[in-house]
C-alpha cells in the first residue's frame, strides 16, 4: 500500500564523491521490495525527487543517491530532522527462489537498488555473483558490505579499461539468470552478452512518480508502459532497446 509518511532522518553521510547515504525511519511500518523507490518532498523544489531504496533493516530505510541537480544538492545539505516521503513506489524485482544461482549486475548509482537484492538472495541461500562497474575506484559503492557476505564480487572501472560486459565474458557468466540496473549504455552492452532470462531496472526522468503524468511512458513489446508505475523493473523479453533514450 502506497502511503505519504513523515519520516525521521536518523543520519546522513558521504558514501563517495557527490554521493550520499541517508537513513530514514517511516512513521508507520512499510514493506519495500528491492527495486522499489520513494518520492521525497525536498524543501526548495516543487516536484518530489524519486530515490531508490538501497535496503531495509529493522524498519529503517537506507537510501543511496548521487547529487545530480538542485533537488539532490538540497537534500545533501538538508538540515531538518524529518522529511515527507511517498512510498513504496514502482514494481521491484521478483526475488529469486531459494538455493538458486543468480547474477546481479550494476553500474554507477544504478548499484544502489541492488544491494538489498543481494542481501535478499543471500538470505534465501542463493549462490550470488555480483558484478559492479564504476568510472573510477573512488566512486565504488558497497565494497566493504559485500566482503562481509558470502558472495563472489567483481568490481571494474572505466578508468582501468574494464567494463561490466568485459567482466561478464572473462568470468564466463553469460549463462546465469541475472538482475541488472545502471546506465542505458551499460544495460545495452549487458544485453548483448547475456544468453539467459533476466530483469532490468530502467532509469528515467520522472514527473509524478506514480503513473499519473505519463511522462515516463515508453513503448515495450506489450505496449506503452510507464516506467514509474509499471516498472522500473521489466523482464528482458519485454524490452525494445531502440525505444529507450
Amino acid at each position: 500500500m502506497v502511503t505519504d509518511q513523515l519520516c525521521t532522518i536518523l543520519r546522513q553521510e558521504p558514501a563517495a564523491p557527490d554521493t550520499y547515504t541517508l537513513w530514514l525511519r517511516p512513521s508507520e511500518p512499510v514493506s519495500v521490495l528491492p527495486g522499489q523507490f520513494l518520492n521525497l518532498a525536498i524543501p526548495g523544489v516543487t516536484l518530489r525527487r524519486p530515490i531508490s531504496v538501497t535496503d531495509v533493516q529493522d524498519g529503517v530505510l537506507r537510501l543511496t543517491y548521487r547529487v545530480a541537480g538542485k533537488g539532490t544538492a538540497l537534500l545533501s545539505r538538508y538540515p531538518g530532522d524529518t522529511i515527507h516521503a511517498i512510498l513504496p513506489l514502482g514494481n521491484g524485482f521478483s526475488l529469486p527462489e531459494a538455493n538458486r544461482t543468480v547474477l546481479i549486475i550494476g553500474g554507477g548509482i544504478g548499484c544502489a537498488p541492488l544491494y538489498g537484492l543481494v542481501r535478499a538472495a543471500v538470505e534465501r541461500n542463493c549462490r550470488v555473483t555480483v558484478v559492479f562497474g564504476f568510472r573510477e575506484p573512488k566512486q565504488a559503492l558497497f565494497w566493504e558490505e559485500l566482503q562481509k557476505l558470502p558472495v563472489r564480487a567483481h568490481y571494474c572501472y572505466d578508468s582501468e579499461g574494464e567494463t561490466v560486459a568485459t567482466i561478464l565474458r572473462q568470468k564466463h557468466l553469460e549463462s546465469l539468470p541475472f538482475y541488472a540496473c545502471g546506465p542505458l549504455a551499460m544495460l545495452k552492452a549487458v544485453d548483448k552478452v547475456m544468453r539467459t532470462d533476466g530483469w532490468y531496472s530502467l532509469e528515467c526522468r520522472m514527473g509524478c512518480g506514480f503513473g499519473a503524468c505519463m511522462g515516463c511512458s515508453v513503448e515495450l513489446k506489450s505496449g506503452m508502459r510507464r516506467i514509474c508505475k509499471d516498472g522500473p523493473v521489466f523482464s528482458r523479453e519485454e524490452i525494445l532497446w531502440a525505444n529507450l533514450r
